[in-house]
């Protein structure tokens, strides 16, 4: 059987795809958009101030692996992006100028400027799975593993695992899943878990209680200016009544609100700043609150709701005194009267076609096997490309709302052996003079996670579904237009807006376009000459704003 001309006419066309990305709901009045300095697409989990008044965020880019980012007044840089893909989850800028940056999947990174080493369980990390990292006084690092504490000095590690007994949960361990870790003044080191919260002197543990119960799951810690502790129990646990924020003067505990926190701050005017739950025991209701440094000795200060949402994380004072803070899908500004959205959320973003890195891949094959006596040959598998000429993505949101693509049907080509010639220009099969461009137009696109952020109560996000989307839209080819649905990933290179890598697969029955030589629906003609009517397009599309 002579494959090699019967696939000839497996040469078609294209389409266009994208992917829907998690989003919280955002309010369009107070937001000012930024088109130059735009910001990485990412859930900002951690938010600190780096040195020379940089800003550093770090948190998972999608449900698989994350990035940090440095902002340095004028553009965002991924700091991260040559260390191949990891969970990234925090970050630190040493008072000597070094990176750290922590993953939940591969140790941490230390980066002095000059080159990178990685810390994991052989050098001596308790676990590598690090949720934060913490500079004390004295300049010793800290880390927080899902197996205990961490110390390094410079030269070796000290680990601290199974500090305390739990005294709520039964799961030992969960004394051992630390969240946060500060040092205060006195040089005590206070220690959040997703157990019980304990402070360290240096010599033993103990375990924080107020009324009988432990304060558990605190994700935050601050030492304020007065050498207060404040620090958010519970944070959507429904259990025990230690949820919310609360105030520690060094002999009583204080509830300062019913919010719970996973950043607590506190900026130049003596304001206390949180992100977090609404109401602990519901973390699908979140804000950016402000506590006003005039009524933090009141038992009911006043807050000030700065933003709602479903998902609010890291937080930071920038020099100039604005508040940075960080959803589920990016970074914000906020300098007193206006937030400003690195992302640029609003209004649709146009993305043109990278024509020289998008490839389009078609895969036919016969009905019918080959076999040689009882030797399977194979069912004469032929693949080919095909040109695009040119395209344009829109994007709004986050999500692809529609698109076209022109596709030059000259181009189209069959790869046969090395030793053999490439097929192209098969006018019997397609009538290029007279139909020389196919295109496909984007009429809808549907997101299986879209506007839906899965927030569990101890702060992350895990979704399984994210990017995954369905495209929609007619396909004229031939001078026939058919609508076709197929399935599609789309991802910002680089956690970052400016560039979008795409890919799909598009089946279709070439039949439906008038392209029926060798069809199944002949196959009593054709004979073992058969060909399959459907068509696959594997497809990776590169397309730039």
């Amino acid at each position: 059987m002579n494959y090699s001309r019967v696939y000839a006419l497996l040469l078609l066309f294209v389409f266009l795809t994208s992917c829907g990305q998690n989003q919280t709901d955002v309010a369009n009045d107070a937001i000012k958009a930024d088109s130059k300095d735009i910001g990485p697409n990412m859930m900002a989990r951690s938010i600190k101030k780096g040195r020379n008044g940089t800003i550093l965020m770090a948190g998972p880019n999608n449900a698989s692996f994350g990035d940090v980012f440095r902002y340095d007044g004028k553009s965002f840089t991924n700091l991260t992006s040559k260390l191949g893909q990891h969970r990234f989850w925090d970050v630190l800028e040493d008072r000597r100028g070094n990176s750290w940056f922590t993953s939940t999947d591969a140790g941490v990174f230390y980066d002095n400027g000059k080159s990178v080493q990685q810390f994991t369980t052989t050098e001596g990390l308790a676990s590598n799975r690090v949720m934060s990292v913490y500079e004390d006084k004295a300049g010793i690092i800290w880390f927080g593993t899902g197996r205990g504490i961490s110390r390094y000095d410079g030269k070796s590690f000290r680990n601290f695992t199974s500090p305390n007994a739990p005294l709520f949960y039964k799961e030992a361990h969960l004394n051992n899943d630390i969240n946060t870790i500060i040092d205060d003044r006195t040089g005590k080191l206070w220690v959040g878990t997703r157990g019980d919260a304990f402070v360290y002197d240096g010599k033993k543990f103990t375990t924080l209680i107020h009324n009988g119960e432990p304060f558990l799951h605190v994700s935050a810690i601050l030492e304020d200016r007065k050498g207060n502790i404040w620090f958010s129990g519970n944070n959507g646990f429904k259990v025990g009544r230690t949820g919310g924020l609360w105030r520690y003067d060094g002999s009583s505990f204080t509830k300062v609100s019913e919010r719970g926190a996973y950043a607590i701050i506190q900026d130049k005017k003596g304001n206390i700043w949180t992100t977090g739950p609404v109401n602990p025991a519901n973390s699908t209701v979140q804000a950016v609150s402000r506590y006003d440094a005039s009524s933090l000795a009141s038992n009911k200060p006043t807050v000030t709701e700065i933003r709602s949402g479903k998902a609010f994380f890291g937080i930071s004072e920038a020099n100039d005194g604005s508040i940075w803070f960080g959803d589920a899908t990016g970074v914000y500004r906020y300098d007193g009267k206006t937030i400003t959205d690195f992302y640029n959320k609003n209004g649709q973003k146009k993305y043109s076609l990278d024509t020289k890195q998008s490839i389009i891949v078609w895969r036919g094959s016969m009905l019918l096997g080959g076999w040689d006596g009882s030797t399977f040959l194979g069912e004469g598998t032929r693949t080919g490309n095909v040109g695009l000429l040119k395209g344009e993505l829109l994007v709004e949101n986050r999500q692809l709302v529609g698109g076209a693509v022109d596709v030059d049907m000259n181009t189209i080509e069959q790869k046969l052996d090395d030793n053999e010639r490439s097929y192209n220009k098969f006018p019997p099969f397609f009538d290029v003079k007279k139909f020389p461009v196919s295109t496909f137009t984007i009429t809808k696109v549907d997101t299986g996670n879209a506007a839906n952020t899965n927030v569990p109560p101890d702060g992350s996000i895990r979704v399984t579904t994210e990017g995954n989307i369905k495209v929609t839209g007619n396909l004229t080819m031939e001078g026939i237009t058919k609508a076709v649905t197929f399935p599609a990933k789309m991802h910002f290179k680089d956690g970052m807006d400016g560039t979008l890598e795409m890919n799909g697969t598009l089946i279709i029955d070439r039949t439906d376009w008038g392209i029926d030589s060798g069809s199944e629906k002949l196959f009593f003609k054709s004979g073992d000459g058969t060909i399959s009517d459907d068509i696959k397009l594997f497809i990776k599309i590169v397309a730039k704003k």
